[in-house]
């Protein structure tokens, strides 16, 4: 090479890059053990394979308490002046074992056991409304404005010891489940050793049963005034409702239980047709709903009950009123069950639907428990899909069963297995009849479309809804303004805004447009008084062939002072309130139903009346004094005490 010639240039070496680290995606699902129904089964030879069940609860990251996203486990024990050391159920070891072990005396997994149920619990709510959930909004700090609902709340805190007492409640005061422990009494141990201690944390129907009050009450606040005898009987049925048909989607006590019944569980006892026995011992009250679905007789043998049309007429306490409506759901699943099995039950007889003696095929009992669970989900989601479909004030059961047939028919059109009829049939049984209706047909109980309503809103609410696109894409997408992923803080603050919003332009609607009115009217506003705008949420429906449909749903309230009693305009004062809910389809902004409930209406209002002055007499009120049917600061601590 010539001194002319260049060098030839160095290749620098190549340097590999490494991969970026592997990041696993998060599980769906944490698994947790759990007593399936009451610990006493566990000492039973007969229950105690089904005695514990392991739940599939939403995955989340978890501070010790356990404290996540919706919950935040308290275990504090005022009654042993202790606090227990709070379960890490992210821990490893826990992780590998799907957390504790059931065990009656260890505080963590009773810390475990309200966490997962109430996280089932808050699943299925979801999973029906097709939306997040949220908590009723915290206390005004400011004593000048009661109503002020700007404070969000995170999460529920639940109190495993709370109590130590024959009790537990949802407090809507301190937005909290308060669960009591007491020794087994020795004449009425029941399924205890006499002078045992008795959780009621550990029982899954209690712990259920409870956080159902508190979803309830995030979504309807008014519901805990007693405006008519059904209002505080529903939030009682309710609540068992959800706490009974959880029960039914657990397969192993499905499977073992149609063993037991071979598949005939209208006319047998078995433990999808009671609630836990400790339920009726935590709050001092025995037998309500378990007469209202069947009872032992003289002989000790078990019988159905039979439904009696005057029980509606005659029963008014909360509990006993409420058994009622729990009788009718538990029959309509029933009728739907059976009918879905009549072809399994079929084919397995020959033909003659006589079972012959002996157990029945294992392969028929998996194929009898999947339908069961399915339909059990179903009726659940119905109930609970349902609550949206409600006035947002003064419920009525009646007005619950024709939110349940409306709801479900937005959701499934084409009701091939009746499932609406055995509904409607179960509450004809019963006596429960809507008002306002001509027929107990599925047409004449859905609520009325603005097609068919007699008062018809302009093309200017309809405009006025449109403002309201913006929201809905906020939402729907996920995202806030700022490109960040939607808390339930954001949603919280976005509903608060709609409400504003919303309020501000109906208020000037209803001032200065010509069909300002005529819209009010429509909506159940008396345009003299003031108004608010209680509620508005965005829902993604999910129906069972794959279609989403996505919904407006507004609720409108107005409040007026009147006297308790008509005659007596300087006695005792009660609120009297009115107000709608609208459904609106978000796809065309359009509205599906306005379900109103006008303080306008006076036979509505001598009801109301009638009803506080029975409140007047009741032991609620020679208890905490005669105005106390106004104080719904611990309702659900005295209904459980038996003083409401």
């Amino acid at each position: 090479m010539s001194a002319q010639e260049p060098s030839p240039p160095t290749r620098s070496p190549v340097r590999k890059q490494s991969p970026p680290p592997f990041t696993p995606p998060p599980p769906a699902f944490r698994s947790l053990r759990a007593y399936s129904v009451d610990p006493a089964l566990a000492t039973q030879l007969d229950t105690a394979l089904v005695s514990q069940m392991t739940l599939k609860v939403p995955w989340e990251t978890l501070e010790p308490g356990p404290v996540g996203e919706y919950l935040e486990v308290i275990d504090a024990d005022p009654g042993s002046a202790c606090f227990y050391e709070p379960v890490n159920l992210d821990a490893p070891t826990l992780l590998a074992q799907d957390g504790l072990a059931p065990s009656e005396g260890t505080p963590q997994f009773h810390q475990q056991m309200v966490y997962a149920v109430a996280g089932l619990t808050i699943r299925n709510f979801e999973r029906a409304l097709g939306r997040r959930t949220l908590w009723r909004p915290g206390p005004s700090a400011d004593p000048s404005q009661p109503k002020n609902d700007a404070l969000f709340v995170r999460r529920l805190r639940v109190y495993p010891h709370a109590l130590r007492e024959q009790n537990a409640y949802y407090s809507p005061d301190k937005i909290a489940l308060l669960f009591g422990y007491f020794n087994a009494d020795s004449d009425d141990p029941a399924d205890h050793m006499p002078g045992s201690m008795v959780f009621t944390c550990l029982s899954h129907d209690v712990v259920a049963h409870e956080t159902t009050h508190a979803l309830l009450d995030g979504m309807h606040r008014r519901f805990l005034r007693a405006t008519n005898r059904d209002v505080r009987a529903f939030h009682e049925a309710f609540a068992d409702i959800v706490a009974l048909f959880q029960h039914f989607t657990f397969p192993e006590i499905l499977r073992e239980q149609i063993a037991s019944t071979r598949g005939a569980l209208r006319t047998h006892e078995n433990l999808l047709g009671q609630l836990a026995g400790q339920f009726g011992r935590s709050t001092g009250l025995r037998g309500a709903l378990r007469d209202a679905i069947g009872r032992m007789n003289e002989t000790g043998q078990w019988v159905p009950h039979v439904p009696n049309p005057r029980e509606y007429d005659e029963k008014t306490e909360a509990h006993a009123r409420g058994a009622i409506l729990v009788g009718a759901v538990f029959d309509a699943f029933l009728s739907i069950y059976e009918r879905r099995t009549a072809d399994l039950l079929r084919l397995a007889t020959e033909g003659t639907g006589v079972l012959r003696p002996g157990a029945i095929h294992p392969d028929l009992v998996g194929r009898l428990a999947a339908d069961a669970a399915k339909t059990a989900q179903h009726v659940l989601t119905m109930c609970i899909r349902a609550l949206d479909y409600c006035p947002p004030v003064d419920i009525t059961f009646g007005e619950f069963l024709r939110a349940i047939i409306t709801a479900d028919f937005d959701a499934v059109p084409d009701d091939d297995l009746s499932y609406r009829v055995a509904f409607i049939e179960a509450f004809r049984k019963r006596g429960i009849y809507p008002r306002d209706v001509r027929t107990l047909s599925v047409e004449s109980l859905l609520w009325r479309s603005p097609q068919t309503d007699p008062l018809q809103p302009s093309s200017t609410l309809g405009e006025g809804l449109q403002q309201l696109q913006g929201y809905a894409r906020q939402y729907l997408f996920g995202q806030s303004p700022t490109g960040e992923p939607e808390t339930r803080e954001n949603v919280f603050e976005l509903q608060r805004t709609l409400r504003r919003q919303l309020h501000e332009w109906l208020t000037n609607h209803f001032a200065h447009d010509a069909d300002g009115p005529q819209d009010a009217a429509f909506l159940g506003v008396d345009i003299a008084r003031p108004f608010e705008v209680h509620m508005a949420r965005f829902a993604l429906r999910a129906g069972p062939d794959g279609d989403v449909d996505p919904q407006l749903l507004v609720g409108l309230l107005q409040e007026v002072a009147v006297p308790v009693d008509s005659g007596d305009a300087s006695g005792p004062q009660m609120p009297f309130e009115g107000g709608c809910a609208i459904i609106a389809d978000l796809r065309r902004l359009k509205i599906r139903y306005c379900i109103r409930k006008s303080v306008s209406s006076a036979t509505r209002l001598q009801r109301q009346q009638e009803a506080a002055i029975a409140q007047l007499e009741s032991p609620r009120a020679t208890y905490f004094g005669p105005a106390s049917f106004l104080d719904t600061a611990e309702p659900f601590a005295a209904l459980h005490r038996g003083l409401a």
